[in-house]
């Protein structure tokens, strides 16, 4: 049996793999933890548990095959590659929603870090219903919000049951502005790498055509109709590329 191992983004939870595991054949284990602060690991308020190393583990403990097809969302998309860059022998193959693989400047970090500082105080000083209102505005995220009733509803009920303070530190200990670039690192991956991005999201459909050009095994598949959520905008169009 081979495994998928997939990771949620950022206000996600292993759940929302759930239609992808649907739309997959049942010889094919897919394990999706709860990152730190997300889900069933929302309360947590040690800062070790949301360190680098701590995600690492919680991927290592989900990856129970010798090798396993990774996939990554957003934030898991980072987190994923960090991981398959430390355990290349243990990836089948890489497959990045959204994702890029940090900021490649300190002057780009730092204004990041200063942004997500912002954010997570927002979250901790005004609620997650003020951050949503906020967050879901984004223009990648309105192929989403125009779901259906049906599916959309449980997505943003999964959302709203997270913990304020697990995102927030979530934010600051694995923003793209806390975690480091690895631009310089791409070239060294030799698995198969697939980019995948919704029409409708140009800020990470223009990365991937940028890290398509530093890894030597990579491919970038375009989804019609989709945004920034790939996963759960387009869970049919995803299992395809996991055939």
């Amino acid at each position: 049996m081979s495994q998928v191992v997939a990771l949620h983004g950022f206000t996600g939870s292993g759940a929302d793999f759930d239609p992808l595991r649907a739309c997959l054949t049942p010889l094919t284990d897919v394990a999706t933890p709860d990152l730190p602060g997300h889900g069933s690991k929302g309360s947590q308020r040690q800062m070790a548990d949301y360190s680098l190393s701590a995600h690492m583990d919680v991927m290592s403990e989900a990856a129970t095959a010798e090798q396993v097809t990774l996939v990554g969302y957003s934030m898991g998309g980072r987190l994923a590659l960090h991981w398959a860059i430390a355990h290349p022998q243990r990836v089948r193959r890489l497959i990045l929603i959204g994702a890029g693989p940090g900021l490649a400047t300190p002057e780009e970090r730092d204004e990041r870090r200063l942004g997500d500082a912002t954010l997570a105080e927002f979250i901790r000083t005004r609620g997650l219903e003020a951050f949503f209102k906020y967050w879901h505005n984004q223009t990648f995220f309105q192929p989403m919000m125009r779901l259906p009733k049906e599916r959309l509803e449980p997505i943003l009920a999964r959302r709203a049951l997270n913990d304020p303070e697990g995102l927030a530190m979530s934010l600051e200990n694995v923003g793209t502005g806390t975690l480091p670039s690895l631009w310089h690192r791409l070239k060294e991956i030799r698995f198969p790498v697939d980019l995948v991005t919704g029409e409708h999201d140009e800020k990470f459909t223009r990365l991937a055509h940028e890290m398509g050009a530093h890894l030597p095994k990579a491919r970038h598949s375009l989804i019609e109709g989709a945004g920034h959520a790939v996963h759960l905008e387009k869970p049919a169009d995803l299992a395809m590329l996991l055939q």
